[in-house]
């Protein structure tokens, strides 16, 4: 069930998530600004600066779980695939 989440429900409902709590951000701030009579900062209305937050955020968090997650121990030998009585055998990390 984890699993089912983590690869497909959350990638479906975090964008919109994260594009609804952005909404608000930028309709709270420039209801604030219509308030005081002066103009939004530009920060305020453009979304490229929380876009690349999110997204060095979100590299950082897979490359991070990725690291974690995947892998073999260190100096562990790699046999690359090959030809064994006909039939080809894969390769990869091979253990003792």
């Amino acid at each position: 069930m984890l699993r089912i989440f983590l690869t497909v429900i959350l990638p479906l409902v975090l964008p919109t998530v994260g594009y609804a709590l952005y909404v608000l951000v930028v309709e709270r701030r420039r209801r604030e600004a219509e308030e005081a009579h002066s103009p939004a900062p530009w920060w305020a209305t453009a979304p490229w600066p929380w876009l690349v937050f999110a997204g060095v955020a979100a590299m950082a968090v897979t490359l991070g779980s990725v690291a974690m997650t995947s892998g073999v121990p260190p100096h562990t030998p790699y046999t690359p695939a090959h030809v064994e009585d006909g039939r080809v055998v894969g390769g990869g990390a091979s253990g003792n």
